[in-house]
């Protein structure tokens, strides 16, 4: 078997324990023989302990105006925190592992500080470790320049850092964990029923991303095409298939609705394939006749349509919207 890289998002690492859940996904993983790069976010949300927003507050607090090197400092160490965790069960499990930061694993960024761009990536330290059977863990969405500051990736960054690994250790694929079983064809926060997506390609799975999935970074999708490498979207918390994202153009009609709040209105992006615009176009035109009091705006383009609505139709609106055009 290959080298397989795992990554793990705040909410699959929260309440770190032996009786955590990710731990059962590490030894199926090793006992099928797979070479291991782990790559792990802090852990939680927002308000908890060592959460990234969590973190920064404690700089808010004192001054609103923060040097960006000091933020960056703040910023790794959750990650850091959670490589170190995350070491340390699986050795307890039995498990030989080796912790480390993003700049010990070799990853270099430019200098553009809270948003770095990985410019390089020794993979010597990673590739030791691997050869002595040792399980990599290592800290997501942060780096270093050339000069050893450290860097941050910006938000996501925890996925740019697992995709550009894989790309960079001519991984098999990369798993990305997290509390959702794969990518929804809309939100399922505001359409609960919506259906999940077996497989994407690339381009298609970018578009998502940059209206308004936020269940994968853009940028980890752009890595995911340069490098040719699948990626996997997976539930933590469930056994299921998840969505396989890859070079393979799937025949899908319609790829799904991206949707971005603003403070009145939100814009819900009509994301299609372009083989079957005309009919499409045609039928979103029947749909939104009935929709005139919620809806304020529609643009078309080639592959997509830009529907705006007030914020308090949303749900209701993308809930009929669904049912057309899914059900």
């Amino acid at each position: 078997m290959g080298i397989v890289i795992q990554k793990f998002g705040g909410t699959s690492l929260r309440n770190l324990s032996n009786k955590s859940e990710f731990l059962n996904l590490v030894k199926k993983e090793t006992q099928i023989g797979s070479e291991l790069v782990i790559v792990v976010s802090a852990m939680g949300r927002s308000g908890d302990p060592y959460a990234t927003d969590t973190l920064i507050n404690k700089l808010e607090n004192i001054s609103t105006t923060i040097d960006p090197k000091k933020k960056d400092l703040i910023m790794s160490v959750g990650e850091i925190i959670s490589a170190a965790l995350v070491s340390h069960i699986l050795e307890s499990e039995g498990l030989s592992s080796e912790a480390l930061m993003g700049f010990q694993a070799g990853i270099i960024t430019d200098d553009n500080f809270n948003s770095g761009k990985i410019i390089d990536i020794n993979t010597d330290k990673i590739q030791k470790y691997l050869n002595k059977n040792k399980i990599v863990v290592v800290a997501g969405f942060q780096g270093a320049t050339e000069d050893l500051e450290i860097t941050t990736l910006g938000r996501g960054g925890s996925d740019t850092t697992a995709v550009a690994l894989g790309g960079y250790l001519n991984a098999e694929r990369v798993d990305i964990f997290t509390d959702v079983p794969g990518i929804a064809v809309t939100d399922p926060r505001v359409v609960p029923n919506a259906r999940y997506i077996k497989k994407i390609s690339y381009d298609d799975m970018y578009r998502l991303a940059i209206n308004g999935a936020n269940v994968i970074h853009p940028n980890a999708v752009l890595l995911g095409k340069q490098y040719n490498i699948p990626i996997r979207i997976l539930s933590t918390f469930a056994d299921d298939q998840g969505t396989l994202i890859s070079n393979d153009k799937s025949n899908l009609r319609i790829i799904g609705f991206g949707i971005k709040k603003q403070e009145n209105n939100s814009i819900i992006s009509f994301i299609f394939n372009d083989d079957y615009g005309y009919e499409i176009k045609e039928e979103l035109d029947k749909f939104l006749i009935n929709e005139k009091e919620q809806l304020i705006n529609t643009e078309y383009f080639n592959d997509q349509a830009s529907i705006e609505v007030k914020n308090e139709a949303l749900s209701e609106f993308l809930q009929r919207l669904y049912s057309n055009f899914f059900q």
